[in-house]
């Protein structure tokens, strides 16, 4: 996937960011609605790997609204 992205942005760099946006996208999909079942299958096995999962997106989305802000000092006081 890197190579691919390498070998685009040389050509069009806008391209790479909709190529990331679609693999990302992709794999949420993928990954989350499988990690989601077999943690209803085997929650034992999967039930921890699901929840981190489900931490993660949460954390990044939050991450993503604080985006907007001003400074870097006003985004770690929110995290923390």
């Amino acid at each position: 996937m890197q190579q691919a992205e390498s070998e685009v942005a040389k050509k069009d760099p806008a391209n790479v960011t909709k190529l990331k946006k679609a693999a990302i996208k992709k794999l949420n999909a993928n990954i989350v609605g499988y990690m989601n079942t077999m943690a209803k299958v085997d929650p034992d096995t999967c039930k921890t790997t699901a929840n981190t999962i489900a931490e993660l997106k949460d954390k990044n989305k939050e991450l993503v609204k604080l985006c907007c802000l001003k400074s870097d000092e006003e985004v770690d006081a929110k995290l923390i």
